[in-house]
């Protein structure tokens, strides 16, 4: 992400979270939106893991009409009246997280010197 925000300046205005990371309300929307410094929002579905997201990429491929784009058909029949929960990234959170990831980065030299030792 780093790259793609950093590096490559992509703009994000919102991300949708699903999957397991959002089993438990509120606490993986901030750690997500704190990591990339954007809203996060979940739907109601957000919960279900990687098989409902498999099904759903089933369903696409057996009911699409001729030329639907997967965006289009989760917008229109799969989300249409769905709403979904935003959280903006706090502050102190993003910076707590800039640090985090500093300090881990600059950890990976440990790493490749332990690594490079016990060859």
């Amino acid at each position: 992400m780093d790259i793609l925000l950093k590096q490559e300046e992509v703009k994000l205005d919102n991300i949708l979270g699903h999957g397991g990371l959002f089993k438990t309300e509120v606490v993986g929307q901030r750690i997500m939106a704190a990591a990339l410094n954007v809203p996060v929002s979940v739907m109601e579905t957000a919960r279900e893991g990687g098989a409902w997201g498999i099904a759903l990429l089933a369903s696409y491929m057996l009911n699409k009409a001729d030329n639907e784009l997967l965006e289009d058909y989760l917008n229109e029949k799969v989300f249409l009246e769905k709403t979904g929960i935003a959280i903006s990234p706090d502050l102190k959170d993003v910076e707590g997280f800039e640090l985090f990831m500093k300090r881990y980065v600059n950890g990976l030299a440990i790493e490749r010197a332990a690594i490079d030792y016990f060859k």
